[in-house]
Order: structure tokens, then sequence, then C-alpha cells
């Protein structure tokens, strides 16, 4: 899951969503060995010679016991504008653990002419091979709300995730950079759900246009121009030709 906005973000409100992503989301994929390692993460100060990243990030290694609302206002208040923070999965040796487990992360940016990020991944294997109808809903709904909240000018969910550029900006061969930077006026490609931000919902002849066209499962306007496209019932059934059709009808504003 990603959300991308070039808006203003409320601090404060981007911590009280990200803390219910966490407990709504993620906190019920950690097995239950995971508060045992509570201990290893905290107090982590990031330096020059630690392997977390340069000085000026900050990766808030926490794990289910270890999370708190505080904790994440706090970074998000006190560290400087440009600001990377993640909550990571630790796995047995309190380390992150990163293709097998989940991680939230927010990117904040001081340059005006590339989108603030929050990206939201989880392991297909966390959900047991099987990701329910209702766990489906729950991401959506998680979705929904942060688009309003960051004013998002496009985001996605997708099941299979290739990267930092997506599946569409690899077949055609646009580059992450100059994504980010059209990020409001294209999309970043056709997904299982798709946010059109309001330049784009322009782009495609206006809200009305776009709800009644869609080749979606379902079409929701969450108002401020922006609208959800939901291609199919469920995220493990999305077939090529319906990824085709979408990727047609959102060719004004595809790369």
């Amino acid at each position: 899951m990603e959300l991308d906005t070039f808006s203003g973000v409320d601090r404060p409100a981007l911590a009280k969503w990200i803390g219910d992503v966490f407990t709504d989301l993620l906190a019920p994929l950690c097995p239950a060995s995971v508060e045992e390692l509570v201990a290893v993460a905290r107090d982590y100060k990031p330096s020059d010679t630690t392997p977390w990243g340069p000085p000026g990030y900050a990766r808030l290694l926490l794990s289910s016991g270890e999370f708190t609302l505080p904790a994440w206002s706090a970074a998000l208040r006190d560290l400087p504008s440009f600001l990377r923070v993640q909550l990571v999965q630790l796995d047995s040796q309190g380390l992150p653990l990163v293709e097998d487990g989940w991680t939230a992360e927010v990117l904040l940016k001081d340059d005006p002419a590339f989108p603030h990020q929050v990206v939201v991944t989880a392991s297909r294997s966390l959900f047991g091979g099987w990701i329910s109808h209702v766990v489906q809903q729950d991401w959506l709904s998680a979705f929904r709300a942060g688009a309003t909240l960051t004013r998002a000018s496009g985001g996605w969910i997708t099941l299979d995730r290739v990267g930092v550029r997506t599946a569409h900006e690899v077949a055609v061969g646009v580059g992450l950079d100059e994504s980010l930077f059209m990020a409001a006026e294209l999309s970043r490609g056709p997904h299982w759900a798709t946010l059109l931000g309001p330049r784009q919902v322009a782009a495609l002849g206006g809200v009305q246009e776009v709800t009644a066209t869609a080749p979606c499962f379902a079409v929701e306007n969450l108002g401020g121009g922006r609208i959800l496209l939901q291609l199919t019932e469920h995220l493990d059934e999305v077939p090529p030709d319906m990824v085709r059709k979408l990727a047609e009808f959102m060719g004004p504003v595809l790369h």
C-alpha cells in the first residue's frame, strides 16, 4: 500500500493514522514471540557507523510490544523536514525482518517537487497464503482514511510489490525520479486498488465521467476530486485482461 502527496502533512494526525494502521493491520501479523524482542530495539539511536542508514534517518525498529503513539509522534515532531521513519518487524535476532515481515514507512521531503510518501507492506506469507475478504476490507478502509488525511495525489494497493518502482513503471521504463516528479498529473500505474488524484480525475473527464465509466468492480468518490478504483472484488483474483482494460481507461494519465 502506498500513498503519495504533495500537500502539507498534519504530522500529529498522520501519527495517529499510522498508529491505527499498526494496531489494526500489522500487529495481528506479529508472532507471539515478538514481544520478547522488544529490548533489542529499545533506545536505539542511529549514527554514522550504524547499518540502518545515514544521519538524518531514523528507523524505529519497533515490535508490537514496543510501539507507542507518543514515540511515533515524537519522531514526527522532532526530526528534520527531510524525515524517514520506519516501523519494521524484527526477526529472532532482533534485526529487521524485511523480506518475510512487515514494514510501515513515512518519508517526508523538503523538496516541493517530490511527494511525501507513506508505504505499508506485509509479506503474503504472514497471512498463511490466503488474505481473507475481511482483511482486504481493513486495508481498503485504512487506505481511504490515509488518502483523505494526506490529501493524496495518488496511491494504490497491490498484491505483489515489485520494489520502489511499480510494475507499470518497470514495464514502460520510467525512472523513479521522473515518476515521482509527475505523480500529481500521471498515475503510477493500474492496480487492484488505484487512487486517482484530483488532477488525474480532471484529465479523465471529471468525477462524474470516471464514476460512470471506469471498468472496475467498485468506484468510490472520496471527495476533494479523489476517486478510489477497486478493480475486482478479491485481491488475489485480478485477471490480466481486466488490468489491461483499466490501463486503457487510464491511458491519458499514464506514462
